[in-house]
Formats: C-alpha cells, sequence, structure tokens
C-alpha cells in the first residue's frame, strides 16, 4: 500500500464501506491521558508482539494529526522525500510498463510448494490481525470531534485526521506504520536471513518463504514480518542504499535497475497482506483506490498500479488456498512466476 501522501485517499475511499457504530461512554482516563499528553508520538515504536496495544493506539491517534499538514506540503510543493525522487530526476526519462511483472497464479503455485516442503513440521494458518485495544475502539465513534475541540481551543496543536473508524491494520498499512504499531518481533531474524543472500538474490518467494518459517505457519504474521521489514521507514532519501534493498531482486520490469525497488516490493507485500485478511470486493477496491491517489499526487505509474492490483488478486487466492485446503492437494510444475518484459 502506499505511505502517508496517500493516505487520506484510502481513508475516503473505504469511508463508503464504513458502519455505523453504537455510541459509548468512553475510554479510561489512562488512555486519554496519553493521548493528550503523547508529544513523543513519532518517537513510539513497539518492542515485541502486541495484538492489542492501548498505548500505542493513543500515540497512533496523535501520530495521524501530523498527516494534513505533511499531505498539504506534499501537493504544495510536488516532491516526495524518498529515494524513487532523486533516481528518476538524476535518469533519463522511461514508459513506465504495461507487463504485469508477476504471474499470480504461478506465484501461488511456489508459495503452496513451499507450504508443502516445510509440512508436517510447520501447517499453515491465516492467524489473526492487529486489533484496537478496548480502550481505542471505545474511543473511535468520537476520535476526530474530541480531538478537533483539542485543536480549536488551543491544546493540541495539529488539526486531526479523521479515521472513519476504519482498522488499525487498515491505517497501519495506508500510512507505512506497521513496523511501528504492528511489530511482530521476527523483523530482525528475517533481516539477517535476507542479509546472508548475494546481491540482487532474494526473489518474492524467498522472503515468503524466510518469514513463513520464522513465524511458524502464521500468513498474517508471514506478510507483516516482510512489510515491517521492508517499509520500516519508507520515506527516506537514502532508500536506495540501502545493503537490505541491494538484497532484494529487481522486479519493475520496465526500465534498469535504477528506479525504485523498495517501493514494488512493500506495495506487493502491503496489498497482498489486506486482500488476504478482507473481502474480494474490498481488497481490489482499495488497491485501485490506491493507485488513484498516487495518480493525483505522484503522477502516473502504470507499472506500480499493476502491482497493486495483482497483489491484490494474490492475497486473494492465496486465503483461497486455505479456505479449500488446495494449498497440498496438488504439486503444480508451473511455478516461473516473473513475467519476461517486452516492448512497452
Amino acid at each position: 500500500m502506499k505511505k502517508t501522501p496517500a493516505t487520506l485517499f484510502f481513508l475516503l475511499a473505504l469511508h463508503l464501506c464504513a458502519l455505523a457504530q453504537p455510541a459509548s461512554e468512553g475510554p479510561g482516563r489512562g488512555f486519554l491521558e496519553v493521548l493528550e499528553h503523547g508529544y513523543d508520538s513519532e518517537r513510539y515504536f513497539q518492542d515485541r508482539l502486541l495484538m492489542e496495544d492501548p498505548v500505542g493506539d493513543a500515540h497512533l491517534f496523535r501520530q495521524l494529526d501530523t498527516i494534513p499538514v505533511k499531505l498539504f506540503s506534499y501537493i504544495i510543493h510536488g516532491t516526495m522525500p524518498q529515494a524513487e525522487v532523486a533516481a528518476r530526476a538524476a535518469t533519463p526519462p522511461y514508459k513506465t510498463g504495461t507487463v504485469v511483472p508477476f504471474d499470480a497464479d504461478r506465484l501461488i503455485n511456489k508459495c503452496s510448494g513451499i507450504m508443502r516442503q516445510e509440512f508436517p513440521d510447520i501447517f499453515p494458518y491465516i492467524g489473526e490481525e492487529h486489533k484496537w485495544s478496548p480502550e481505542a475502539q471505545e474511543y473511535l465513534p468520537r476520535a476526530f470531534w474530541h480531538r478537533l475541540g483539542r485543536h480549536i481551543s488551543g491544546e493540541q496543536r495539529d488539526f486531526p485526521c479523521p479515521t472513519f473508524q476504519r482498522t488499525k491494520l487498515f491505517i497501519c498499512l495506508s500510512c507505512g506504520w506497521t513496523s511501528r504499531y504492528c511489530f511482530t518481533g521476527q523483523e530482525e531474524a528475517l533481516r539477517q536471513r535476507v542479509m546472508s543472500y548475494p546481491d540482487r538474490g532474494v526473489q518474492i518467494h524467498d522472503l515468503f518463504a524466510e518469514s513463513y518459517v520464522l513465524n511458524g505457519g502464521n500468513l498474517y504474521l508471514t506478510f507483516l514480518t516482510c512489510e515491517n521489514l521492508l517499509a520500516g521507514i519508507p520515506h527516506r532519501r537514502e532508500r536506495a542504499d540501502d545493503p537490505l534493498q541491494k538484497k532484494l531482486e529487481y522486479i519493475r520490469i520496465d526500465s534498469a535497475e535504477y528506479g525504485d525497488n523498495y517501493g514494488a516490493w512493500y506495495h506487493f507485500f502491503g496489498i497482498a497482506l489486506y486482500a488476504m485478511m478482507r473481502p474480494d470486493f474490498v481488497s481490489l477496491f482499495v488497491a485501485d483506490a490506491e493507485s488513484f491517489g498516487s495518480f493525483f499526487l505522484e503522477g502516473p505509474d502504470r507499472q506500480e498500479d499493476l502491482i497493486n492490483h495483482h497483489g491484490a488478486i494474490f492475497g486473494q487466492k492465496l486465503r483461497g488456498l486455505l479456505d479449500n485446503g488446495g494449498w497440498w492437494l496438488t504439486s503444480p510444475t508451473d511455478t516461473d512466476y516473473m513475467n519476461v518484459p517486452r516492448n512497452q
């Protein structure tokens, strides 16, 4: 999923699917105290797996309120603080590709083969996603209005960002904050495994396989660990020089290796994770809404749009494979999933 700049497009898009929530008496004072005095929210990072984290949720609400000003700045100044901008500025223009970089069905075959190979020691299952804590869940119906009142009274400097009562996973993915608020505890172990590969030696299925083993077959944590590793600090200019990125196969097939490889990778794992945890129509809607937001804020990138759309299809099919038990019933041989570039 696209990170901070496209967040409001995500939120506004899924607002169409939002359900009304019942009124509540409000969360406990401890949660509100952190929320109202969390001036160090930008420095908050979980240090262990916490499926519910009221303190982190309070910091997350505060961190959300930094988005409106940043989004306005991105639109006005027309720049993005990440490697893709610097790379493209220093390289002759190229036409973004209209060929899908990977075949979702063949990638499914490859991943199901990995799951069969690890069975019976490891049995795959979807797993549970990170949830809002009970305190945050009670706060959601009045979250925007409470913070707006504090902004108007001068108690809070930042203008509040609406959440439309979206899930914690959705907001963290759309903002690029899963490594901060949805930590798995396996990120460093996965990094060490990736760094043992030769440069450009890690393919999509390799990252999946390493994370799958580390997370004991929990597919939610498998994809989330990959996402956290890839997008720990997504918006930084030096991203292209990260030693970890140099280990990843270049998966865009519309250019030589000067585009933003990280973007392609974390887009895939982020939307695949979300699609695996949501109904088909929702995940495809989000993938395409994200592409619309990126087009408005950053300009057209057909290759990235294709990764979004077909990454969602992959996540949906993987969920279906688990639901019907098909991951172990057959052993397909067609597993060469990367497509060959052709004239764009």
